[in-house]
């Protein structure tokens, strides 16, 4: 195998695969820890580099411009080949394999690096058929917004996930790890006929898709439910390609927790709020969460045991209710506010009694949503857990 490449190209697309590789100690020598390279010469459409990886969970293609001069497929130790690419001078880099190892020259620095199997490399999945396109912009908003509040408890598979419902009317985003729940609703254009499909999909993974840098406005999105693997979901963007095996599970029922209307509403500057609960939350802990205190056109965050620090800050917002103490989780209502698009937002509490609002789930949107909405609806909601005094005592 022998290609040129530009070094900033390269660099990119092996530092994007090489995320998509195993972390797990003890797979220093497996052939899964490095990153395939397949070069095709041919006519000029259909020449050039591939760069893949896979975890047998998440496969992906990076398609690399390159001049081949001599076709061939190589698996390379990837965070090896990755950081070693980082490090060169931006300037072409002729790639070769001899023997057992890969050549690489860049100006005057030249590196070696021991080639693994390709034979140990198992196949990639193919790209699923594709049953519609999304838009890149919108679609990394609306993960931005959801993946944050999926769990991270691996022994509960599908709270790790970001449930996707596909149907012709659109696209729902919703994740959840029992103490806050955030759905988005998004359009998009099927190119099949009445698609229909629930996928969970990783979060983790999700969030990758919508991190990746693309000059491609629209990403297309692919499914295949017959694998025998597992059913698969596929994104593609600019050539690059993720495909990942879907989480089996059942995911809580959680339109039953979107209420259609609130009985008490603040509004509040979302840059004011955040940056209030950022320093009072300075002295909060697990046993001494921020307390809210809502009376008219106001809010008080407070913070501390009374054993130790303590702080306090007084909010202007919009609200005419009854005076209403609620306890938060800081970095929950910050993840919440951080997604919510408008200057401003609302907080909305279901029950009319104060105590009994206390205890039940606080909803946060933009203002335009007022706290309300369908639970079909595609504004951005956000659902809190309450801390209960019980736990905190």
């Amino acid at each position: 195998m022998r290609f040129s490449v530009e070094r900033d190209v390269l660099a990119d697309a092996t530092g994007w695969a090489a995320r998509n590789l195993p972390s797990r100690p003890g797979l220093t020598a497996n052939a899964l820890t490095g990153l395939l390279l397949d070069a095709t010469a041919g006519s000029a459409a259909a020449a050039g580099l591939v760069v893949c990886a896979f975890d047998t969970e998440v496969a992906v293609r990076a398609p690399v411009a390159a001049t081949v001069e001599q076709p061939g497929r190589a698996l390379v130790p990837g965070r090896l080949l990755a950081d070693i690419v980082r490090s060169l001078p931006a300037a072409v880099i002729q790639v070769d394999t001899e023997g057992d190892r890969l050549l690489l020259r860049c100006g005057s620095v030249r590196f070696t690096v021991p080639l693994m199997d390709p034979a140990d490399y198992p196949e990639l999945p193919s790209f699923p058929a594709p049953i519609g396109e999304v838009d890149t912009l919108g679609f990394a908003e609306a993960v931005g917004q959801v993946a944050p509040a999926a769990g991270r408890d691996e022994t509960v598979p599908v709270l790790t996930a970001v449930r996707l419902e596909i149907s012709g009317r659109g696209l729902s985003l919703a994740a959840t790890d029992r103490y806050r729940l955030a759905v988005r609703g998004i359009p998009w254009q099927p190119t099949v006929e009445d698609p229909w499909a629930l996928a969970h999909v990783p979060a983790k993974v999700l969030a990758d898709v919508a991190r990746t840098q693309t000059s491609a406005s629209r990403i297309v999105v692919g499914l295949d439910v017959s694998d025998p693997a597992g059913a698969r979901l596929g994104f593609a963007a600019a050539g690059r390609q993720t495909i990942v095996r879907l989480i089996d599970g059942t995911f809580p029922n959680y339109r039953k927790l979107l209420p259609e209307t609130v009985a008490h509403v603040a509004t509040a500057q979302t840059a004011e709020l955040a940056a209030a609960v950022r320093r009072v939350a300075v002295v909060a802990t697990r046993t001494a969460p921020l307390r809210f205190t809502f009376t008219r056109d106001q809010v008080v965050a407070e913070a501390g045991d009374g054993g130790g620090a303590q702080a306090s800050e007084t909010i202007p917002v919009e609200y005419t209710g009854p005076e209403l103490s609620v306890l938060l989780n800081p970095s929950y209502l910050l993840d919440g506010l951080g997604a919510v698009e408008d200057d401003e937002a609302t907080i909305g509490f279901v029950a009319a009694d104060p105590a009994q609002a206390s205890a039940r789930p606080v909803v946060l949107t933009g203002k335009d949503s007022g706290g309300r909405g369908s639970p079909d609806g595609g504004a951005f909601r956000y659902l809190l857990m309450p801390i209960r005094t019980d736990t905190v005592s």
